[in-house]
């Protein structure tokens, strides 16, 4: 089975759990609060430099959560997700006219056809990052923004995630799964992390000049509801602009120009 085929199998059994993230009742984990912290930042940065009424491809688009804020805020929004199940899921929330299957690396839509892309959560399942970021920087308008999300590779909590991994993770799969009897879960699909420095290198050199950056999320990611982490990963979003600080952070965001 290829990458994209496992990653589409992933997604497609993530639906129910995706949207639990961002309910206003849900508990309040960790992941839950990254994926909320990216959301309200992807969101500043966007209305920061796209007028609204803009047409925006929402790549990546999961479950809608992205898609409905900026519907919300006027603008005009398109998408596009791997998964067929999320894109259901869409349809059932806004119908079936602008949401669709689709590969960020063979985009669907004609050059020069977007005000902004938002892609967040993709780019580190990838296999390589040149030919999507082609497709985003073909898909954009001359000076269309895009704001794209990472992993950061130098996150101290991820190394530590890579110990408790190792020496927590079998203990924890025992009791929660094989005690009760329950099915374990397929493996989660592979991600990689970015080095900023390198990462922006890398943007510049396929015409998508960086604006504004930042990075956020402190917490381990290994046990999820370890007492305390949600309100650190809450507590990281006060330091996100802040240099000294943030690169403590383990999700990127970023904001570009299509230099055309």
């Amino acid at each position: 089975m290829s990458s994209t085929e496992r990653l589409k199998d992933f997604f497609n059994e993530q639906v129910v759990e995706w949207r639990a993230f961002y309910s206003p009742l849900a508990p309040r984990t960790l992941t839950a609060q990254c994926l909320l912290s990216r959301q309200r930042f992807a969101l500043q940065m966007v209305e920061a430099s796209v007028p609204h009424g803009s047409k925006i491809l929402d790549v990546g688009c999961g479950t809608g959560e992205m898609a409905a804020e900026l519907m919300r805020r006027g603008y005009d929004v398109w998408g596009l997700d791997i998964a067929e199940a999320r894109i259901r899921s869409v349809h059932e929330r806004f119908g079936a006219d602008r949401f669709r299957v689709g590969d960020i690396e063979h985009i669907e839509f004609p050059d020069n056809t977007f005000d902004a892309v938002v892609c967040l959560g993709v780019m580190e399942y990838l296999d390589r990052d040149e030919p999507a970021l082609q497709e985003v920087w073909r898909v954009l308008k001359p000076g269309g923004k895009a704001v794209i999300s990472t992993l950061s590779a130098i996150c101290p909590f991820h190394y530590m995630d890579r110990v408790l991994v190792v020496l927590v993770r079998p203990l924890y799969r025992f009791v929660k799964y094989r005690m009760h009897g329950r099915q374990l879960p397929g493996p989660e699909p592979r991600s990689r992390k970015y080095f900023r420095g390198r990462w922006l290198r890398l943007l510049r050199s396929v015409r998508l000049e960086p604006e504004d950056w930042l990075c956020h999320c402190w917490g381990c990611y290994t046990l999820p509801r370890f007492f305390g982490q949600a309100y650190l990963g809450r507590a990281s979003d006060w330091f996100a602009r802040n240099r000294a600080l943030n690169w403590l952070g383990s999700h990127q965001l970023v904001r570009v120009r299509a230099v055309k």
